[in-house]
């Protein structure tokens, strides 16, 4: 298996390397890994900001998400 530039612990690649599917096992622990970073840095961005903003995103995503459901773009 060849190590391309990928951030991943010799652990997890001695791992993904023994199992039948090594691809996935590579991807899905560096989707994991990814989306806890970027969850954790969301969370820090929003904890920053005024309440009045969030609660404006909030509702802009909420317009969105409905305005999705009934078909209009």
């Amino acid at each position: 298996m060849t190590r391309h530039n990928i951030n991943v612990n010799d652990e997890i690649w001695q791992i993904a390397a023994e199992s039948g599917n090594a691809s996935a096992y590579i991807e899905q622990a560096v989707k994991a890994r990814y989306l806890k970073e970027l969850r954790d840095a969301g969370n820090a961005v929003v904890a920053a900001m005024p309440q009045k903003e969030v609660d404006d995103w909030t509702a802009l995503g909420m317009s969105s998400v409905d305005d999705a459901q009934e078909g209009r773009k």
